[in-house]
């Protein structure tokens, strides 16, 4: 990211953005700086969208070794948090996020899709 729209979106109210610049080589004169976004992975998706049969993750690297649901569903126990642990490419934004985006033009970078989100109580959770 590079940081301008990074200060417009600090500037909005949004808090808990971090950049840091990144360790990029380019071969032009003049590169662009750009900024590395930390996106700590502390969500989780609800039990009810993942394979009820799923097996346990890596012992070494701690990976999931299951597809992203076509449908997932929000664990709201574990929100608001901005990365899902178990599929580190999935982001999730709040609503005020997304308005903040579309406010400023950035839409035309980032893909939204709103997602439910249920509640589990402590005992159904599965680790």
């Amino acid at each position: 990211m590079q940081p301008e729209p990074l200060e417009r979106l600090q500037k909005e109210g949004l808090r808990g953005l971090k950049g840091y610049r990144t360790e990029l080589r380019f071969r032009k004169k003049n590169p662009p700086e750009l900024l590395e976004m930390e996106l700590l992975p502390y969500g989780q998706l609800h039990p009810d969208c993942l394979p009820p049969d799923r097996p346990a993750p890596c012992s070494k690297c701690g990976r999931q070794g299951w597809t992203r649901p076509s449908e997932p569903l929000l664990d709201a126990e574990t929100l608001p948090q901005v990365r899902l642990a178990g599929f580190l490419t999935m982001i999730i934004a709040t609503e005020r996020f997304v308005e903040a985006v579309r406010r400023l033009g950035y839409e035309q970078d980032i893909a939204f899709r709103e997602l439910p989100v249920r509640g589990v109580r402590a005992e159904e959770r599965r680790d």
